[in-house]
């Protein structure tokens, strides 16, 4: 279905609003922002939606049709349409270590930051490093809903 890439950045930035006015989060909700020096040969029906500022030179960039990371001065493009499965590493492996944790809070944000294991269809794995619980949950559900609207759309 053919749909206003404008349209599409709404509604993905809809979904992520808790995080606006958050530190480190930036919304693009027009056209006029300048990338120098993260210009990214977008396509036509391609924008700018979440720029996630990990530290001072690692970013992941949400756009309506893929994610941008940079970190450790390697920059990747991720399709939405190509992304299998996303997850935490310390999820999966750390369950058992809640006797390590002072508080439930605690482990909690341990258990949702440091890597994030992107896998796509073609079985290549991108891992990033996540400083802290709040880009690793908006990055969860940031893919979750670019997965949807790329399956779903085509941006115009």
């Amino acid at each position: 279905m053919r749909k206003e890439k404008e349209k599409i950045r709404t509604q993905i930035a809809k979904s992520l609003e808790v995080y606006k006015n958050k530190s480190g989060f930036t919304f693009f909700e027009s056209n006029k922002f300048d990338f120098e020096p993260y210009s990214f040969g977008l396509d036509n029906n391609d924008i700018e939606v979440l720029l996630m500022k990990l530290n001072k030179s690692d970013f992941i960039l949400l756009t309506t049709k893929s994610l941008f990371i940079r970190q450790n001065n390697v920059e990747t493009k991720i399709d939405g349409t190509e992304i299998d499965s996303f997850d935490f590493d310390n999820l999966k492996s750390g369950k058992n270590k809640k006797a390590e944790f002072d508080n439930l809070t605690n482990f909690k944000s341990w258990l949702y930051s440091g890597d994030f294991r992107i896998t796509t269809k073609d079985r290549d794995e991108k891992v990033v490093n996540l400083p802290h619980h709040d880009f690793g949950f908006c990055l969860f559900n940031a893919i979750k809903k670019l997965k949807f609207v790329t399956d779903k759309y085509v941006g115009i």
